[in-house]
């Protein structure tokens, strides 16, 4: 893989995300690391395919009007990039602007690279870095309800978010919900490769949240 054309890449990608908190470059390039571990492990053999595909997956959230309209976005963005530099045959062109637009779903879209990019990024929500995530990016709501700790959505799988997400629920209102999300988001790996490497994260998360809550607890008793 050529190292010009992939700094290429990756220079278009950190002058677009610059200014964007959670989903910024360092998000990005974890994506990347995480894509091509998932890919070697998998079997996948086009890592150039896998690199550019994690580099431009979010570059939609700089210019979609709504975050989730970022998929379809960037991949118009990624298209238009690529072929002006030339840099993958017009089929891979295809197939990796694909997994750009329907990475951010668990529905829509199929093939390998799809599914390696769709974990890798599912990959940046777990654990230490995840925890830390889900307060940047949510940095506006309260950490969790005095009444209930844990949070209505504790324990909640991926299918019972989607319900919510669905019928206009969301992901609730506290971060204690959207750690509950993320955590729920183990459910829809498609790898052996990261459902494998991703389990003791989700389990590290669940511990914070039954400390959290001890915690809390503890000094109410206190006070």
């Amino acid at each position: 893989m050529s190292e010009e054309k992939n700094k290429l890449v990756a220079d278009y990608t950190k002058n677009i995300m610059s200014k964007l908190i959670a989903h910024g470059y360092y998000h990005v390039n974890r994506v990347r690391n995480w894509a091509l571990l998932i890919a070697k492990n998998e079997g996948f053999k086009d890592l150039e395919m896998i690199e550019f595909a994690a580099l431009l997956h979010d570059i939609g959230l700089a210019k979609a009007e709504k975050r989730s309209q970022h998929g379809e976005v960037g991949a118009a963005m990624a298209e238009e990039f690529l072929k002006e530099n030339n840099l993958l045959t017009p089929e891979k062109i295809t197939e990796v602007c694909l997994a750009i637009k329907f990475h951010c779903t668990n529905r829509g879209g199929e093939g390998k690279l799809l599914a390696i990019l769709r974990d890798a990024d599912m990959m940046d929500l777990f654990g230490g870095i995840g925890i830390m995530r889900a307060f940047t990016s949510n940095s506006t709501k309260l950490e969790y309800d005095l009444n209930n700790i844990k949070g209505e959505t504790w324990q909640m799988r991926a299918s019972d978010f989607d319900e919510r997400f669905d019928s206009g629920i969301g992901i609730g209102e506290y971060l204690s919900d959207q750690i509950n999300f993320q955590i729920s988001c183990y459910d829809n790996l498609n790898t052996e490769t990261a459902r494998k490497i991703a389990k003791p994260l989700v389990d590290m998360m669940s511990e914070f949240m039954i400390k959290m809550e001890d915690e809390i607890n503890l000094g109410q008793q206190k006070g």
